[in-house]
């Protein structure tokens, strides 16, 4: 179509606004300009380069991940988006840092006078590798059964103990018979390694040594021995720099099972104080009053730096809509992945998030080839780290290249590769009831594919989640939903049904640009006080109280085990 006629398309559809978004309500097709550029072709090629073998699995700090951010760069480019990044570049430099140790850690235990010393890789490891620094002596020990609390099953196995200064001694998951079909919800709270550690933190314990008991996942899991420590001195976890530490508040171990039954007092201790705790006898809690712990752990922080990229479409006026999509995956597979067996081959990550990286660059493509300039900016933002704790979307949020009041909201897509039984979920619309409202007139227009919502607030699954917690602004997560692929070697382009994405894709280009014509700027239902927008007034609805975050369905991300194991 010819510039000049779509130019004055554009003029037309910006004036008047309260005009066009009338026509937008009734309208039977989409709005967005240029939407039929985007293809399954265009799709199919992004990810089939960003989830090839020759990436390497996409992980953070490596060569390959800069590699990403060059063909994300270049490929908005080449459609006509502008530089968004740091001093008019493409770039945001994200400082990101892990330790490493200064020598092999050492943990040994004193009972009756008798002191034995654990063998490192052999008998404990640390969780999050050389996370921490720690020097304890002769400290008590106390068994703090799974470490949960949870209200609605009336489940408290920390209740009553003195933790003051001790080192807790652990199991990993949740109660055996909490499983549901015989697995563990992938986002219980309980099982959350942070949630975990934040309870006996709370309760002022010092250290914590934690052991998969021999009743998790009917003896089948393939961490019961002991996780490997190459994951962590392979795949480092990651934190952001200048925090001064990582995100683990305690010295924090895994034993293997052996090693917990010594320090239990015997071989088959640990399963029966498992089969206790998971019909909540807590009065058979063992004691361990004669036991002592000293634990020798010291490390060295190391800075390393990554990048966002950046690209933008300006618009009529200083207001944004921010695309984004995480650019990283696994790697080797050394951290997060839910097949330990393969640790050391490639994760190509094309669901999780090559799909979503495509999706942004052909949203991105099809606005910038337009030659319709859109009432409100389009910000197009890919982020570093995600898998390593959501770094790069943090990041950003502390060091925004747009003020987050000038930001209306914030669209982030992770896994809507594969769209399942023609369904995928729009989560996050209740942080705001306008966007609600426009996500539910724009889904109709693309019947191919069934669009659910959630009255609920969105999980802390992927990088929306610092943009609605900590940014204040309303979001919208599109997501596929788990799957049997996602986090192993078989997340290949081959698996992406590219055909369903290609209405998912034109749909999430329509809700956003809906929101840039919107004449009203969308209130923020969520959990930050005193949000503003672009006219500096407060964006929480008076009448409604601010969202809590849904407990029940936080993903581990930090901890080196993977998101769906918990």
């Amino acid at each position: 179509m010819k510039a000049w006629y779509m130019r004055a398309l554009g003029a037309l559809a910006l004036a008047p606004v309260f005009f066009t978004y009338a026509v937008a309500n009734d309208s039977p097709r989409p709005l967005a300009p240029n939407i039929d550029s985007i293809t399954l072709h265009d799709l199919k090629g992004d990810v089939y380069f960003l989830a090839g073998d020759e990436m390497r699995g996409r992980e953070t700090c490596q060569p390959e991940a800069l590699i990403t951010a060059a063909y994300v760069r270049t490929r908005m480019e080449r459609a006509g988006v502008k530089p968004a990044g740091e001093n008019g570049t493409w770039y945001q430099t994200v400082k990101l840092a892990h330790r490493e140790w200064e020598e092999k850690p050492s943990i040994s235990y004193t009972r009756a006078g008798s002191t034995v010393k654990l063998a490192y890789e052999q008998d404990f490891v640390a969780t999050e590798g050389a996370s921490v620094n720690a020097q304890l002596k002769d400290a008590e020990v106390a068994f703090a059964g799974y470490a949960v609390n949870d209200t609605q099953r009336a489940y408290n196995d920390i209740e009553g103990i003195d933790l003051r200064g001790k080192v807790a001694l652990i199991m990993r998951y949740e109660p055996t018979p909490w499983r549901v079909g015989g697995r563990r919800n992938p986002f219980s709270r309980s099982a959350n390694l942070n949630t975990k550690e934040a309870l006996l933190r709370e309760a002022g314990a010092a250290a914590i040594l934690m052991v998969t008991g021999p009743e998790s996942l009917g003896a089948t899991d393939n961490r019961m021995s002991l996780p490997s420590p190459k994951a962590a001195e392979m795949s480092p976890p990651l934190y952001l720099a200048g925090t001064g530490r990582s995100s683990s508040a305690l010295p924090f171990f895994h034993v293997s099972l052996e090693a917990a039954d010594a320090l239990l007092g015997g071989d088959g201790k640990l399963l029966e104080a498992q089969k206790a705790f998971d019909q909540g006898e807590f009065k058979a809690r063992p004691d361990l009053s004669k036991l002592r712990v000293s634990i020798d752990a010291r490390s060295r922080e190391v800075v390393r730096e990554c990048r966002n990229v950046a690209g933008k479409v300006e618009g009529e006026l200083d207001e944004w809509i921010i695309f984004g999509a995480h650019h990283d995956h696994l790697g080797n597979g050394y951290f997060g992945s839910r097949s330990p067996d393969k640790m050391g081959e490639i994760h190509n990550g094309a669901d999780d998030n090559a799909s979503g990286v495509a999706t942004v660059l052909e949203i991105a493509e099809a606005l910038a080839q337009s030659g319709v300039k859109p009432r409100r900016g389009f910000l197009f933002l890919t982020f570093t780290g995600e898998e390593k704790g959501l770094l790069g979307s943090r990041w950003y949020c502390e060091n925004p290249l747009v003020p987050h009041h000038k930001a209306i909201a914030m669209i982030n897509i992770d896994m809507i590769g594969r769209i399942p039984n023609k369904r995928l979920q729009l989560q996050g619309t209740a942080s705001s009831s306008l966007l609600d409202k426009v996500c539910r007139e724009a889904a109709p227009l693309f019947p191919d594919i069934e669009f659910t919502f959630s009255d609920r607030p969105p999980m802390a699954a992927s990088d929306h989640w610092p943009f609605y917690s900590a940014a204040g602004m309303p979001v919208v997560f599109p997501f596929g939903g788990t799957n049997a692929e996602m986090h192993t070697t078989l997340d290949d382009p081959e698996t992406i049904n590219y055909r369903d994405m290609v209405p998912a894709v034109k749909c999430l280009y329509e809700i956003a640009w809906r929101l840039s014509l919107e004449p009203a700027i969308p209130d923020y239902i969520g959990p930050v006080k005193g949000a503003t927008g672009p006219d500096g007034k407060p964006r929480n609805p008076a009448e409604k109280p601010a969202a809590k975050p849904e407990a029940e369905r936080e993903e581990e991300f930090s901890r080196g085990a993977p998101p769906a194991n918990g």
